[in-house]
């Protein structure tokens, strides 16, 4: 059935919306991408399963990119059941993007405890016994500028160190065993050789620099979505009447 007038600006419409969709989702696949190659590796000092963001932001993209390839072409080909489909799929995405934001919000304190304490336990039993968690903490530290959990001191949790003793990778300047020779006398003079701020406190910091930008794009594709959806379901009434206007 082709489709004219009034029917033929919503078809438009849809493929229009369906496009910007799409885009969304391929920005989406390519920020998740970035993030797990900068900060993926850092997943392996937290037993949160559900804690990364950036896999979930590349599952988002995929799953927006391919809902938004069927409504392109439901509306494309005039095909009712691909745009019912469509809609469909639009509407379980945003009932479980309004439940995963509400899980999120209730148990936000939760994950951050959780993860405090895998960091604190994997300082405290893991590094200087197992080679990839050690590597990986120094790495963090040092691409961070970072120490320890909430700050330097926790490193005193660890049997090998004491309160005057911290992983070279604390360095400020890295050097063999610069971490055993720093003033710890006053937080003043340890941040002359080492880095102060807890790696917990910068990963919050980090997270919460990007929320703005992330709550900027969740609002831009929930109106994208929520007009393809309104517009796919005029298109599929008009289609129902056989109106051609």
């Amino acid at each position: 059935m082709a489709v004219e007038g009034g029917t033929k600006i919503i078809k438009y419409l849809v493929l229009f919306f369906n496009l910007l969709f799409f885009i969304f989702g391929i920005i989406l696949v390519a920020i998740g991408g970035w993030a797990e190659a900068k900060y993926g590796s850092y997943l392996a000092l937290s037993n949160i399963e559900y804690a990364s963001g950036s896999r979930l932001l590349i599952a988002v993209g995929v799953i927006i990119a391919v809902v938004a390839f069927c409504g392109c072409c439901g509306a494309y080909k005039e095909n009712k059941c691909l745009l019912m489909i469509f809609f469909a799929l639009l509407l379980i995405i945003l009932i479980l993007e309004i439940t995963s934001a509400a899980l999120a919000y209730q148990h936000k304190d939760k994950v951050m405890a959780t993860l405090q304490k895998d960091i604190n336990s994997t300082i405290a039993t893991k590094y200087g016994s197992d080679k990839g968690t050690t590597d990986l903490i120094d790495l963090l530290q040092q691409k961070e500028k970072c120490c320890g959990g909430i700050s330097y001191r926790d490193w005193t949790m660890n049997p090998k160190f004491n309160v005057s003793k911290v992983p070279d990778s604390c360095c400020i300047t890295k050097t063999s065993g610069c971490g055993s020779t720093f003033d710890s006398s006053t937080p003043t003079n340890a941040a002359k050789t080492i880095y102060t701020m807890g790696c917990e406190t910068k990963l919050k910091e980090l997270i919460t620099s990007k929320l703005n930008v992330i709550a900027g794009m969740a609002i831009a594709i929930l109106v994208i979505q929520l007009l393809g959806m309104i517009f796919a379901l005029c298109l599929i009434c008009r289609m129902d009447k056989g109106e051609s206007v």
